[in-house]
């Protein structure tokens, strides 16, 4: 049976590992730095509105889960049915609705709902400072700025480690290098803020 044969042969696992490197990571970077552009900006307005920043905030993270959910999900759409091809030419059967078929629709769908994932990860630890702020008057709005900024720096020295570890070099180089990338990036967007625009 050429079905029988495909699934002893063709394994086709979720490597979360894999999920994790190629894109929980890169969808938690873009994000971050979004998320350090709009509170740069928040920072050196005259006047920041809290719940217009929060609203900034979603509303950015929400729209990069929907954009990299979609594209990704299109992208490895097109890759299954590549993928389906080659398999069914080689083994001159017809493998929809088979194991093979289910796991990758599965892997998918999986890979859409992390790139979806990460960004509103992002908002709702970045946000934590300004909803305190809203709710309980603590900490002070520029203190709220700053720890909102302080965790997203946190988010990318702790992914950047986590990275490193799964590379198998050296951990803490990596979570450093990423930190710098972002502390120079959030100097820059307040440099540009402050003085240009």
């Amino acid at each position: 049976d050429p079905v029988a044969t495909a699934k002893k042969r063709i394994r086709l696992p979720i490597d979360l590992t894999q999920l994790f490197r190629r894109y929980f990571i890169n969808t938690l970077f873009d994000s971050t730095f979004v998320v350090l552009a709009i509170v740069s900006a928040a920072i050196v307005a005259p006047e920041t509105n809290i719940p217009f920043t929060l609203g900034t905030l979603a509303a950015a993270c929400l729209a990069i889960g929907i954009s990299t959910g979609l594209s990704v999900y299109e992208a490895e759409r097109v890759e299954t049915e590549i993928r389906m091809a080659k398999l069914e030419r080689a083994m001159l059967t017809d493998l929809q609705d088979t194991d093979v078929h289910r796991s990758l629709r599965a892997h998918r769908a999986l890979v859409s709902l992390v790139n979806f994932a990460a960004p509103l990860a992002v908002f709702a630890i970045t946000s934590i400072p300004f909803v305190l702020h809203l709710v309980g008057g603590w900490p002070g709005l520029a203190d709220a700025a700053q720890a909102s900024i302080a965790l997203a720096i946190i988010l990318v020295f702790v992914s950047g480690y986590a990275l490193g570890r799964l590379l198998g070099g050296n951990p803490l180089r990596q979570g450093l290098r990423m930190t710098i990338a972002a502390l120079a990036t959030f100097i820059v967007l307040v440099l540009v803020q402050t003085y240009v625009l």
